[in-house]
């Protein structure tokens, strides 16, 4: 969209899902898209710094070429831009149960995305070069959360219910710090917000 200097926000991998204020991008015309594009091959159709908002709920784990898309969302965000990024837990059967994901998307994965990340890292590791840095790109971590499976759901709210008010033993808290980092199924989607930073 040639001339176009407002900001806009934008609804990744809409399929049928729509929100108020947001122009739609699918591929599939069944969907009725505001723009028909296969965001694995093409470029988006917005100006660089374009965009203020993206929605990305459901979409980035179908990605096969998710550095460029990557790459591609940061060249059209404006300073400041946030991402709203829903994906299936990595550990939850939901993910494995669809064909068509191609790929987990974790916490620490976005993380490399972000510059200061990258820098730390290489400080702290002697690692080369992060992903940030090699692909030309900054997108920082402001906030991360996980929805429960309705399974562990009611025992997991009323846990860190009571350890915000100091409540649990050590030895409980030991115990659903293990659940966390071993069991399968209990947290059902991770949600992530990512912020670009141009200056």
């Amino acid at each position: 969209m040639k001339g176009q200097h407002f900001k806009m926000k934008i609804n990744l991998g809409a399929g049928l899902k729509r929100f108020d204020g947001f122009v739609n991008i699918d591929d599939d015309p069944l969907c009725n898209p505001d723009y028909l594009v296969n965001i694995e091959e093409a470029k988006l159709p917005f100006e660089d710094n374009s965009v203020e908002e993206i929605k990305a709920h459901h979409i980035l784990e179908h990605i096969k070429n998710f550095i460029p898309l990557m790459k591609e969302l940061h060249r059209v965000a404006a300073h400041g831009c946030i991402m709203d990024i829903i994906v299936p837990h990595h550990q939850h059967d939901v993910f494995y149960g669809d064909p068509t994901h191609v790929r987990p998307i974790t916490v620490p994965i976005m993380y490399m995305f972000s510059k200061k990340y990258c820098e730390d890292h290489i400080k702290t590791y002697g690692s080369s070069t992060g992903m940030a840095l090699k692909f030309g790109m900054d997108w920082e971590v402001v906030h991360y959360e996980f929805e429960w499976d309705d399974f562990y759901r009611p025992m997991l709210e009323d846990f860190f219910k009571r350890k915000e008010a100091g409540q649990v033993t050590q030895q409980e808290d030991f115990g659903i710090q293990r659940l966390l980092r071993e069991a399968t199924n209990v947290a059902i989607n991770t949600k992530i917000i990512m912020m670009a930073v141009k200056e």
